[in-house]
């Protein structure tokens, strides 16, 4: 039996006609982190293996959001194509490939380049996902945002825990070609998922999936503040997440700790960011004005980075736990990309923009951070830069005080131009 929401929208079942695209959706969710954390914490000993240094690290170090950046951009022409569901299965492909092929690497360049692949197939699924999200559970927004984002957590959490023992036990190439066996499996589902009868329920909240459903970026898109808003959104939010990523355990390193205890301290952030993601999208999606959770992260953002730079030995545990909770704008964020559109296609122009325009600004995140360091001498500039962005933060959360949709921009810049 069906009911409706306040917003008019039909509920069913959560599984009538969807089990089978809920659990393609969780799987894949599991692969969008997988790729980076499963080999991060292996790269010294890939590094004698195949004769590179600290240099090419740093590169690998910068692949992730410049390979989500370009392929992201790229997506929509994919989508145009094939599909949502189609292009979530060839970004899966591609990443497998790129994870089977990066086992079996033997120089650098090898390595870095089906890296880059595996990433940029990742890059792909990672912009279909909230469409497809709104696309099969349109009435059931909250909890399968919630489902995805906290999958998407765990994908980044587990790998770095078991990868080492792992590589003891059976290798480093092994070890890291296993990882292209989820990619696989999540293709699998969403290949069936397409092939599988909706029943009446699935019917109505999923469209056929057919290439000409969704189109590329419209010119609009560049010129609705209410995306570009979210991209910068966005965009820092990803800057500082990627840079806690890259230096939190250096930083660490640095206040006296020992290198164990840094790998630890990454598992905390990601771990209380997932715990709050459990909470964040229904929040998210409930509240007319976001301002206020926005605001909130920045500031316990700023606390936490604040602690680590002028007592890192008071309180480490609480500083990190501190920045974890404000880690959870990223996923503020990301399901915002469905609270900023009405529709599936708007959603996936959305998706493609923010993630690909915003990852691109994150790529800046982690490298200037640590040059700024490296010209310097101190954390003292680097740390002044992340003020920066916090900053930005602060602003566009102020600019989202309300739910506005890229469908509203489009139609208000529509009677505009009617009018002139």
């Amino acid at each position: 039996m069906s009911a409706m929401s306040d917003a008019g929208v039909v509920r069913y079942p959560l599984l009538a006609g969807r089990s089978l695209a809920l659990v393609a959706i969780t799987l894949s969710a599991l692969n969008l982190r997988s790729a980076v954390t499963s080999v991060s914490p292996l790269l010294l000993e890939i590094g004698t293996d195949l004769g590179f240094g600290l240099e090419a690290i740093g590169i690998i170090g910068m692949l992730p959001p410049a390979c989500f950046a370009l392929f992201g951009v790229a997506t929509p022409y994919v989508v145009r194509r094939f599909g949502l569901e189609q292009a979530a299965l060839i970004g899966l492909a591609v990443t497998s490939a790129g994870v089977l092929l990066r086992s079996v690497a033997g120089n650098p360049a090898e390595f870095i380049a089906f890296s880059g692949g595996a990433l940029g197939g990742m890059g792909i699924v990672g912009v279909v996902m909230p469409p497809l999200v709104r696309q099969y559970f349109s009435d059931r927004l909250s909890l399968v945002s919630t489902i995805y984002l906290i999958a998407l957590h765990l994908g980044a959490l587990v790998p770095p825990l078991v990868i080492v023992p792992l590589a003891n036990a059976v290798g480093w190439r092994y070890a890291i070609a296993l990882w292209a066996m989820l990619a696989i499996l999540s293709a699998a589902m969403w290949a069936m998922a397409r092939q599988r009868p909706a029943t009446k329920a699935g019917k109505s909240l999923a469209s056929t999936g057919a290439p000409a459903a969704v189109g590329v970026l419209p010119k609009q898109v560049w010129r609705s503040p209410t995306v570009w808003n979210l991209t910068i959104l966005f965009g820092m939010t990803s800057w500082n997440v990627f840079i806690l990523f890259t230096w939190l355990p250096t930083l660490v390193l640095d206040a006296g700790y020992a290198a164990s205890f840094g790998g630890a301290m990454v598992s905390l952030l990601i771990t209380t960011s997932m715990v709050i993601g459990i909470f964040a999208p229904s929040l998210t999606i409930k509240l007319r004005n976001p301002t206020a959770i926005v605001f909130g992260c920045a500031v316990l953002y700023a606390v936490g980075y604040g602690g680590l730079a002028l007592a890192p030995q008071t309180a480490m545990v609480a500083w990190v736990i501190l920045l974890g909770i404000g880690s959870s704008l990223f996923i503020v964020a990301t399901t915002m990309i469905n609270t900023h559109s009405r529709t599936p296609l708007g959603s996936a122009v959305t998706s493609s923009f923010v993630q690909g325009i915003g990852g691109g600004i994150a790529v800046l995140g982690p490298l200037t951070f640590g040059l700024i360091h490296s010209w310097t001498g101190t954390w003292g500039a680097s740390y002044g830069l992340v003020a920066v962005s916090l900053a930005i933060i602060g602003i566009c959360g102020f600019r989202a005080r309300h739910h506005g949709t890229l469908e509203d921009d489009i139609e208000r810049y529509a009677a505009h131009e009617g009018n002139a």
